[in-house]
């Protein structure tokens, strides 16, 4: 009788040993991921309030985790085996992914197809806009030679694409020509990833009319033990004589991170590839501090302030160059979480920016000089937002309201040299001291049915615009009261894993945005491809996108494969026309445009990426982008559609992955669809080969070098505006030969 209790015992000894427990948690905070569903062969369920389930381990069998928030993730036997030893598995929130969204991240992830990395030479970047353009997703309309790149995406431009930092902060162009567009204020080294939405589908931050480019800073954690942390990179670029560094240092601790970051950056004018020189000097610097404490358990604040400097910065395009732009960026935001409550959090932030900006035209070479024209600027903007996170068992569901204000202000003075008015100073108010102020509520719900996830989204939005100063040319307008405008927009999209490596998503958004400043508010300042002077209209209706965009992914362990395809139908387009009836304030202007509306117009394309594991060693990339535009109403292509873009990459890893020699291959296809009524010109094709090599000395030491433009080859882009009082474009560097030291400690 002993002897069966004994072995009875020991049965249920062995039977409850093989019941393991696992936790589930969140990558970033640490906190339990409840209502995860869980598969191991035939055992299913899921995780309790705490994040935790149960499993006997069968060897051999893989384990399934999913989560509305968190996509689903496959573990293999020794993964398994890793995390019965520490009874903890982490994942990361990849809800962003299921949208139709490009991951630049600074680590990879398992979806190589939809991430870029961020080195240690992409921190250096003294322009977030010039960073980006790396990806042929994303043209950047150049107007310097190394500075000030704006984005283009998908055809898609300026208050079309909404650009944020972290918890809504950003910072609008004081420049009319938009020397400092707001992405040009990014402290790049401080970013840690890039979420770039494709579509008006991501309307939690703001109005993403047809995109989002979404830059976050690196995650603040703590330390139980007090350490100190830092980072310094330096490079030097041989065409143009461009010197960049920048650097970190700070301290955490268990309730405290902190860190203080800078960086400097100056060069001169380069040679193009047909041994011309470009004017394209400019001196960048930017001071600013990141903090994170830890109120309790359950509530952390953050903290950040930065300083951007940027003076004596050539655009050739432009009438005049940049002398001084001086941004101020400061954010607070506040988080509490709960615990076994349907209400998993309340994050609330208040940001503001502040932008001070001078123009000349002193030092440009004019003949002969007719004027001397100086332009002070200035805008202020500020944001608030606050928003709820909830977390049910099958769905969640984010809520919040927000709002923004902008606003412009600045001078032109025109010291007249020539003619009968020589002598005399005219001043012309550019902004009209104008203001837009926008209210928000917002919802985003996710919910799966069947394995297949669903995001649904809306965003209400009331928009108010005023000015006080009322030009000559517009005498007919009313400047007391301000126009009010309500704006809807949603989305609704569908993912779902037809297999354990295919995905496929299916979208459909309708977006609506009232004008910006520039379009409702500029004063005689020609702005656009052409030379007319443009004014705005207060009248302006919202414009509205509706699109659809169609993803599928292919993911194995050896390669990826990501195709889009979108199609976009706009109603009440803004655009502009001639104004024969209001003259030029400056002689080198033909006439003056208006921004108006037009009935219709569409946007069409796709975009194709394909990474592949050739051997463990040796890998490959190929992307390709293309937009087709169309003005419907007078039946012409829209303005500014970069060409069709081809991308490849061939890359190998050797010694223990430490080096890494890689060459890039792009070739970007003639564009023959023109806007010959914004006076574009045809642009030539052109195929440029770079090199580039990595060298991972340690974990804390890396050195990395190469050669843009091998074969030196002379080609500017279809986005390039050409240079002041010429049709010649502004050319792209010639050879140039880079190197750049990192340390991490």
């Amino acid at each position: 009788m002993k002897k069966i209790l004994t072995a009875c015992m020991l049965c249920i000894y062995i039977q409850v040993y093989s019941q393991n427990t696992i936790q589930l948690l969140d990558q970033e905070t640490d906190h339990p991921i409840a209502f995860a569903h869980f598969l191991h062969q035939n055992q299913k369920g899921n995780t309790n309030a705490n994040g935790e389930f149960t499993i006997k381990y069968i060897e051999g069998e893989k384990l399934y985790l999913s989560h509305v928030n968190y996509g689903k993730v496959s573990f293999t036997d020794s993964e398994i085996k890793s995390a019965l030893q520490s009874g903890k598995i982490y994942m990361s929130k990849t809800y962003v992914s299921l949208l139709p969204t490009t991951i630049i991240a600074r680590k990879r992830t398992a979806k190589e197809s939809e991430t870029m990395q961020i080195s240690s030479s992409d921190k250096l970047s003294h322009d977030a806009g010039d960073f980006l353009s790396q990806s042929g997703l994303i043209g950047g309309i150049r107007k310097s030679g190394s500075y000030g790149f704006d984005p283009v995406m998908r055809g898609f431009k300026y208050d079309q694409l909404n650009i944020v930092m972290d918890n809504g902060m950003s910072a609008t162009a004081a420049c009319p020509n938009r020397m400092d567009p707001p992405i040009s204020q990014v402290p790049l080294n401080m970013v840690d990833r890039v979420e770039i939405t494709k579509g008006p589908h991501s309307l939690r931050y703001g109005n993403s009319f047809a995109g989002s480019i979404h830059f976050k800073s690196s995650t603040n954690g703590f330390s139980d033990k007090a350490s100190a942390f830092g980072r310094a990179s330096g490079s030097y670029e041989s065409n143009g004589e461009i010197f960049r560094t920048e650097a970190l240092a700070g301290a955490k601790g268990k309730f405290y991170n902190f860190g203080v970051f800078g960086a400097y950056s100056e060069g001169t004018d380069y040679e193009d590839g047909n041994g011309y020189k470009v004017a394209s000097g400019f001196n960048r610097r930017n001071i600013g501090l990141a903090a994170n404490f830890k109120l309790s358990n359950s509530q952390n604040i953050q903290i950040s302030a930065n300083s951007n400097y940027a003076e004596d910065v050539d655009f050739p395009a432009l009438n005049m160059d940049l002398r001084e732009d001086d941004t101020k960026m400061i954010s607070l935001s506040h988080k509490i979480t709960f615990k076994n409550s349907a209400l998993a959090s309340i994050s609330t932030s208040a940001n503001a920016s502040f932008v001070d900006h001078e123009m000349d035209n002193l030092t440009k070479n004019l003949n002969p000089r007719k004027v001397n024209a100086i332009t002070k600027a200035e805008t202020k903007n500020y944001a608030f937002r606050s928003e709820a996170a909830f977390q049910f068992k099958e769905s969640s569901l984010f809520a919040g309201v927000d709002y923004k204000s902008e606003e412009a202000d600045g001078t032109r003075s025109r010291e007249i040299l020539m003619g009968p008015m020589a002598g005399e100073t005219a001043y012309d108010n550019i902004w009209q001291d104008s203001k837009i102020e926008k209210l928000g509520a917002f919802g985003e719900y996710h919910f799966s049915v069947n394995e297949t996830h669903f995001i649904a989204s809306s965003r209400l939005e009331h928009n108010s615009a005023k000015r006080k100063f009322k030009p000559v040319s517009d005498i007919n307008s009313v400047i007391i009261d301000p126009s009010n405008e309500m704006n809807f927009s949603f989305s609704i999209g569908a993912s779902k894993n037809l297999s354990e490596s295919i995905r496929m998503g299916i979208w459909f958004g309708r977006a609506e945005r009232s004008g910006s400043l520039t379009e409702r508010f500029i004063n005689h300042i020609p702005v656009d491809v052409d030379p007319y002077e443009r004014i705005g209209n207060p009248d302006l209706d919202p414009e509205i996108n509706y699109q659809l965009d169609y993803n599928i992914n292919w993911n194995t362990k050896y390669f990826s494969l990501d195709i889009n395809l979108f199609n976009s139908w706009l109603r009440d387009y803004i655009s502009s026309e001639i104004k024969s009836d209001v003259q030029p304030l400056m002689a080198t202007a033909p006439g003056v445009k208006q921004f108006v509306n037009i009935n219709k117009a569409v946007m069409r394309g796709f975009e194709i990426g394909f990474n592949q594991s050739i051997t463990n060693h040796l890998y490959h990339r190929f992307n390709l982008a293309y937009t087709y535009g169309k003005n419907k109403e007078i039946n012409q292509p829209l303005p500014e559609i970069p060409p069709l873009d081809i991308r490849y990459s061939l890359g190998v890893h050797l010694c223990k992955q430490k080096f890494t020699p890689e060459f890039m291959l792009r070739h970007a296809a003639k564009q023959e669809r023109i806007a010959k009524n914004y006076g574009e010109t045809e642009t030539p094709d052109f195929t440029v080969l770079d090199f580039k090599a990595s060298y991972l000395f340690s974990d804390h030491f890396q050195i990395i070098g190469g050669i843009r433009n091998l074969f030196d080859e002379a080609y500017y882009e279809h986005l390039s505006r050409s240079v002041k009082d010429s049709n010649q474009a502004i050319y792209a560097p010639g050879r140039s030969f880079y190197l750049t030291l990192s340390l991490n400690l």
